[in-house]
Order: C-alpha cells, then sequence, then structure tokens
C-alpha cells in the first residue's frame, strides 16, 4: 500500500481504538479521557492519533523512497508563501534544515533497508512489532503518556494488515516461518498505487468518519 493508505491506516486504527472505550467490556482497558503532556491538557485521542499515525508510516523505514522516509520533504513543500522579507528568509532556512533532515532519513532508510535484508523484511514481523510496542511502553511511561503502546501498536498492525492484503504478503512470522501470509484471496489482492489502494484509503478514512461520530452521539 502506499504511505497515504497507511496513515489512512493508522487514522482508522486510531479511530477504533478510541470507539472501542465506548464497549462496556472495554471501557475499563482502552484509553479515554484527557491527558496534560508537557503541560497542556489534551483528550488522549489527540496525541494517541498522531502516534497511531507515526507507527503506521514506520514500517516503511526501510524503503527510501516511501512517505515516512521523505517527510521532512514533504514538510518543506507544505512551508507559507509569505512575501515579507522575514517570511521569505523564514521559509529559506527552513527549506534548508529540511533538505537536510531529508537526507538523513533517506540515508536511516538505506541503512535500516540494509540491516532488515530489504523492504518488507524484519520491519514487517510480528517479532519487531511486539518489540517496538515494548519500547514504546517504556517510553510512555517515561513521558507520562502510559497508554502509548496501545496507540503505537494499534498503528504498527494496521500497516501489517493492510500489507497481508498486496499480492506479495508479509512473512509476518519470521525468523520460525518465512512463509507469505495473505488477507485476501489471490484474484482480490491489492495493487499498491492502483485503484483498490485509492479505495481501501477512502473506505478506512470513512470508517474512521463513522467512528468519531459514533464516539460524538454514543
Amino acid at each position: 500500500m502506499t504511505g497515504k493508505t497507511h496513515l489512512a491506516g493508522g487514522i482508522a486504527a486510531a479511530s477504533l481504538l478510541h470507539a472501542a472505550h465506548m464497549l462496556p467490556a472495554l471501557s475499563s482497558a482502552v484509553p479515554s479521557g484527557m491527558i496534560t503532556l508537557e503541560g497542556m491538557v489534551m483528550p488522549v485521542v489527540v496525541p494517541g492519533t498522531v502516534v497511531a499515525c507515526i507507527a503506521a508510516l514506520l514500517p516503511d523505514i526501510d524503503e527510501p523512497q516511501s512517505l515516512i522516509s521523505n517527510s521532512p520533504n514533504a514538510l518543506r513543500k507544505k512551508l507559507g508563501k509569505g512575501r515579507r522579507p522575514a517570511e521569505r528568509a523564514a521559509r529559506q532556512s527552513a527549506g534548508l534544515v529540511l533538505r537536510a533532515a531529508n537526507v538523513v532519513t533517506r540515508g536511516l532508510a538505506w541503512l535500516v533497508r540494509i540491516i532488515a535484508g530489504g523492504h518488507r523484511a524484519a520491519t514487517h514481523v510480528l517479532l519487531i512489532a511486539a518489540a517496538l510496542t515494548v519500547g514504546a511502553w517504556f517510553l510512555g511511561r517515561a513521558i507520562g503518556f502510559p497508554s502509548m503502546w496501545m496507540w503505537f501498536g494499534a498503528g504498527y498492525l494496521s500497516h501489517l494488515v493492510l500489507d497481508m492484503m498486496t499480492p506479495s504478503g508479509l512473512a509476518l512470522l519470521w525468523p520460525i516461518s518465512r512463509g507469505d501470509w495473505h488477507l485476501l484471496p489471490s484474484f482480490m489482492r491489492v495493487q499498491t498505487g492502483g485503484g483498490g489502494d485509492a479505495t481501501v484509503r477512502i473506505l478506512l478514512l470513512a470508517g474512521a468518519a463513522l467512528l468519531v461520530a459514533w464516539t460524538q452521539t454514543g
């Protein structure tokens, strides 16, 4: 799947996790309510969704052309177009910093690709997903965001689920097994970047919107 679709998957995963607190059987187990981070009080779903979206993109850090590997460049293209000299100077300075950061992130992607054994290798397996989620648990406790691991795990797993819908599938149980896992029969598998990819993205965003509406009216 494309980075945009994985981003939609992260949003959908966060919306699903947030909506789960509406169910009596899960209300005490899933995050809800308010949280204070760096002195700012906000609904826990706000930082949770950010974490889920980052985690949903993270497995593709093994691909230099991926959205997450080129995120600084994507931010650079979103810079404003102020015409005042100070605004132009600030934009140019920020652009240079982001260009440099993009070189670093692409270099990191090549390094991860080599270490991981190629694209959709080590970063796309349950073992690494579990290890990183444990890391998110420790980081969350350190910064006062104890449910961070839930949001991270939901986002990361959304990436794996979506990639199992593609023709190549994933060797999900590596190193125990190198067999590829698929969620769909061969005739239904989704080509990355094709019409099916865009359709999945639209459905994910629509589902997220419905879940948000349900939590507001439920």
